[in-house]
């Protein structure tokens, strides 16, 4: 059996949004403020820092383009924790199929 780095991990990944909570510190920007640069509203911004919000295509690319880092980053760092979650809740049904190749 091989070790995978997402599914065996023991802890979730860290969300975008404490990424991005640690992003914003450093740059001394508020979340309103982010907000704005975004062209979204306050409350998502903190749904996202604190983890509530997942980071959609939009939101990766508005992130993306805002810290000049892409769409890219933001996706990757999202579908890890979707892949962890999914394998905690469904582990037993995805040990059940078989692989054919």
């Amino acid at each position: 059996m091989r070790y995978n780095l997402i599914e065996d991990r023991p802890e979730r990944p860290v969300h975008p949004g404490e990424v991005i909570a640690d992003i914003l510190d450093d740059l001394e920007i508020t979340q309103t403020q982010f907000a704005k640069i975004l062209g979204i509203s306050e409350q998502t911004v903190n749904e996202i820092i604190l983890g509530q919000q997942p980071i959609t295509v939009d939101l990766a690319i508005r992130i993306g383009k805002a810290l000049g880092n892409g769409h890219q980053l933001w996706l990757n760092l999202q579908q890890k924790i979707d892949v962890w979650d999914a394998w905690k809740i469904n582990q037993k049904e995805y040990d059940k199929v078989l692989t054919v190749v």
